[in-house]
């Protein structure tokens, strides 16, 4: 009868019950492939940056995330920027949490990467419209693309959309 009994998961006390070593094995696989798996997928993304060229373009920052993950008493963040390339390609790039909080969406400048590894980014300064002085603004103006009226006081054509620049003042006048 104890034959009958150890055989199907029954009394022993020879060591832990067939069906809990079972579970255990089973678990341990998946803990220790999952392991596995991140490993060889963080070594072909590595080698795959490797053997791309490094790339400079003109880039604009269209969104900024960031993704928590952990517990109550441990956590990790990581941040992520989204830039526009020329011709509308994106490509979300990691980025440090410092470098992370110097972006703001609209930034643009000179983006540097290989595959997707994000190498630096030089921003461009925003260049402001000096504001117009109302008596520098010319009355009775007629828009430069379409003809139309733009009445006094005005820089903007309705019509259009154009706008009257000041004409530029040379340093020799």
């Amino acid at each position: 009868m104890n034959l009958m009994l150890a055989q199907f998961g029954g009394p022993s006390f020879g060591g832990p019950p067939p069906i809990f070593m079972f579970f255990f094995v089973v678990i341990f696989m998946i803990v220790i492939g999952g392991i596995i798996f991140n490993i060889g997928k963080g070594v072909v993304e590595w080698s795959s940056n490797n053997a791309q060229t490094e790339r400079c373009v003109d880039a604009e920052v269209v969104a900024k995330r960031t993704e928590v993950s952990g517990r109550e008493k441990s956590t990790s963040t990581t941040y992520y920027v989204t830039f526009e390339l020329p011709g509308g390609e994106r490509k979300e790039l990691e980025l440090s949490g410092s470098e992370y909080g110097q972006f703001a969406e609209g930034d643009t400048g000179r983006l540097r990467h290989q595959g997707t590894r994000y190498l630096g980014f030089t921003r461009q300064p925003r260049h402001a419209d000096p504001p117009l002085v109302e008596s520098t603004v010319p009355k009775n103006l007629l828009c430069a693309y379409c003809g139309n009226a733009i009445p006094n006081g005005e820089i903007k054509c309705a019509g259009c959309g154009w706008t009257w620049r000041p004409p530029s003042v040379s340093p020799d006048t």
